[in-house]
């Protein structure tokens, strides 16, 4: 969902700015993208409040949701090149699945707001499983639930966590980053392309076995 679906990292880092900046804590950029894209809210906020000192995480979290949930009405886009990949998919009967570390609510939102239901077969929230990116659950519950073996399943992917959590359920990899992660470490997958336009009639054939 994020930074694939729809550039919502900027959307992410300003309801985390300003959540601990109401509780007297520089948050930067910087250490959003070094050590917290691709992980769970729950996760960035309760390791924050720990290292800050702040005593209730649990309230933390809300503060950020409620925030979260203004910006998300006005501020959200998709990805270039998005809508365009998920109808030459569906032409091609490609089941696809939402892999994501995102809360359903908010991924209910994102797929009223742009109309996506239909391109998907099943959804794996951060709900869903236990155990989270970088490691492989979420995508092997993806897997599973499409019935599709995990080694017959491309995954597409903005970060670091992403990537590591689709290699390590078997799968091949698609890096495409987003603006905020252009300089994570995305070598592990399998190909990197810099827009989704890239991923074209051609490659599509050539990854899901048409000739």
């Amino acid at each position: 969902m994020d930074g694939v679906i729809v550039d919502s990292e900027p959307v992410h880092y300003e309801a985390d700015r300003r959540t601990m900046a109401a509780h007297s804590v520089e948050f930067t950029l910087e250490n959003k993208q070094a050590n917290y894209i691709g992980r769970t809210v729950r996760d960035t906020m309760f390791e924050l409040s720990a290292i800050h000192g702040i005593l209730d995480p649990e309230a933390v979290l809300r503060e950020r949701q409620a925030l979260f949930v203004e910006l998300i009405a006005t501020d959200l886009e998709l990805r270039d090149g998005l809508r365009e990949l998920l109808s030459q998919l569906a032409e091609r009967a490609v089941p696809c699945a939402l892999v994501t570390s995102g809360n359903r609510w908010y991924i209910n939102s994102v797929f009223d707001r742009f109309g996506l239901a239909s391109f998907f077969a099943g959804i794996v929230s951060v709900e869903d499983v236990s155990a989270h990116k970088p490691l492989p659950d979420p995508y092997l519950a993806g897997a599973k639930l499409l019935g599709v073996p995990p080694v017959q399943c491309a995954a597409i992917e903005d970060s670091t966590t992403g990537v590591a959590s689709a290699k390590a359920a078997g799968m091949y990899c698609i890096a495409a980053p987003s603006e905020s992660t252009l300089d994570a470490d995305l070598s592990a997958a399998d190909v990197r392309v810099e827009s989704f336009r890239e991923i074209g009639s051609a490659a599509l054939d050539e990854l899901f076995g048409v000739r």
